[in-house]
């Protein structure tokens, strides 16, 4: 993900064994191990799969009219009357012009309370209490399915036509197969030499990529930048944040081991206990420092 230029490096400091900033690992409950990325997000979480209520509701749905729904985006829109949306669309926020510039992503995500999506959350509270913030603390498990997409002032259409396509694609695909977990890795000398970094290995299957391909060609003012899915961040510094820690070789394998530890469990790996979701964002506070994480607005969810 690009956000700015990759800073210079500045001297390196080791990850130093750190005074607890988060709850220590072995008092953690279940239900609050979701907590600490909550104040990433400025809108509750929601799903487009329900048909809301609406005084259009007997307008055609996007299943009738899925084509006519991808030849005309703009007109649907621009259009004051959303009823020209596939219904489940009328509810976003971003269906007119907005002002101001925007700077959106598409994440591809373990559903919040899978095993998958906890154990990573375990991971970086776990790690976070041993050895503080690393840039992947930044934000809430996920695989990048784009680029950051920068937008000028009033690309509230750009918005809404993007989402548009995502719900026609992503609804006109039954049974997609979602991403396996392959294994914990390590990643040397990443973003710069001498400092590494640890991932979740995904098995991503290729409709993924083919459903960014297509919004790129269908929407090519976006300038949307495909990324590979292969993986989910768990520790990394220096690469859009400055600051004077480093990732050895010896700490990326003890939090290597700390991660397998957390997430080499048969639940984690079992697809049947681990749904995801494609979730369309804008990026409403960009933190500068390690402490803070990112906050996102959703504009649109969906539950594979």
């Amino acid at each position: 993900m690009t956000i700015s230029t990759a800073p210079s490096l500045p001297t390196a400091v080791r990850l130093q064994p750190h005074s607890p900033i988060c709850d220590p690992p072995s008092t953690l409950q279940a239900s609050r191990l979701q907590l600490r990325t909550a104040n990433a997000f400025t809108l509750p979480l929601g799903q487009l799969l329900s048909e809301p209520q609406s005084s259009h509701d007997d307008a055609p749905k996007c299943t009738s009219c899925k084509n006519e729904d991808a030849d005309n985006a703009m007109q649907l829109m621009l259009s004051a009357d959303r009823a020209w949306m596939p219904a489940p669309l009328r509810t976003i926020p971003f269906w007119r012009s907005v002002r101001g510039p925007h700077k959106c992503i598409v994440y591809l995500e373990p559903r919040r309370g899978s095993p998958l999506y906890t154990g990573i959350e375990e991971f970086f509270r776990a790690s976070c209490a041993l050895w503080g913030p690393t840039e992947a603390h930044m934000y809430h498990p996920h695989s990048s399915m784009t680029g950051f997409i920068d937008l000028p002032t009033d690309a509230g259409a750009v918005i809404a036509r993007i989402a548009c396509h995502l719900y026609v694609l992503i609804s006109s695909r039954s049974h997609m197969v979602a991403p396996g977990v392959r294994a914990v890795t390590a990643v040397a000398d990443y973003p710069h030499p001498g400092t590494h970094k640890i991932d979740v290995a995904l098995d991503t299957p290729l409709v993924f990529r083919n459903i960014v391909d297509e919004i790129s060609r269908l929407v090519p003012e976006a300038r949307i930048r495909p990324k590979r899915m292969g993986h989910i961040s768990l520790a990394y510094c220096n690469k859009h944040v400055a600051s004077s820690t480093v990732v050895t070789s010896e700490q990326a394998e003890k939090l290597g081991a700390l991660a397998r530890s957390l997430l080499y469990m048969p639940d984690v790996f079992d697809p049947a206990q681990n749904p995801w979701d494609i979730a369309f964002y804008e990026l409403s506070f960009k933190s500068p420092v390690l402490g803070t994480p990112h906050r996102f607005t959703q504009i649109a969810r969906w539950q594979l």
